[in-house]
């Protein structure tokens, strides 16, 4: 729990998860409250992030996601930040080939973050078999994010983003930050529009597991 005037601190594990029947129940309370709910399941990317895919679909999950490394909340320990989970453009192709082999991919959807930096990065990872991508710290950038790194100290904040003080708070505008969100959106959706048209498609859905659309620059 969150004590006022406190430092936050995001610890990376589950407790009470350590099976596929302990992934199971947690979707099964949720579809309970819920039958209508699509429920997405986000994991790290470990070695074995296939079979954890898969169990995530024996539990009853309909998306899949997928954070890497570079990704994950300031509030996380710098060891969890850094050095847990495999770069996002290894664990994406592993899990689009083994949900394809075990004939689950159409019932899956498949979505990445971690290191989502540029639109050329969503268009990579749809390439690689993402279905669609999220992405956090463009977004926080496009704000005023100065990447101080303080997001978890209360006051540590100075463009008033990652905090609760109200005095930091008045620091943001609203509007000012809408408008950049927006700019930020329609600038990726041209370019995106652009690399489509380049490799003759007219729908992203094309682009999904097309592994021969990338190249290593070397």
């Amino acid at each position: 729990e969150a004590v006022l005037g406190s430092s936050l601190f995001s610890p990376f594990p589950f407790h009470s998860v350590y099976s596929v029947e302990d992934h199971k129940k947690h979707v099964d309370w949720i579809k309970e409250i819920n039958p209508d709910a699509i429920v997405s399941v986000k994991v790290s990317t470990p070695t074995d992030v296939d079979m954890v895919a898969v169990g995530s679909y024996y539990a009853g999950a309909n998306i899949i996601h997928l954070d890497g490394s570079y990704g994950g909340t300031g509030a996380a320990p710098d060891i969890a930040k850094k050095n847990i989970a495999m770069p996002i453009e290894y664990a994406i192709p592993k899990v689009h080939e083994f949900l394809k082999e075990q004939g689950m991919r159409d019932k899956m959807t498949l979505i990445a973050s971690g290191g989502i930096r540029t639109a050329h990065d969503v268009a990579k990872a749809i390439a690689l078999g993402a279905d669609g991508v999220v992405i956090g710290t463009a977004e926080l950038v496009a704000l005023g994010c100065v990447r101080c790194g303080n997001c978890e100290s209360g006051r540590g904040c100075p463009r008033g983003i990652a905090t609760t003080d109200p005095e930091l708070s008045r620091a943001v505008d609203t509007e000012w930050g809408a408008q950049r969100l927006i700019n930020l959106y329609a600038a990726w959706r041209s370019e995106i529009v652009d690399i489509l048209k380049r490799f003759g498609m007219r729908c992203i859905k094309e682009l999904v597991g097309r592994y021969d659309c990338l190249y290593a620059s070397v």
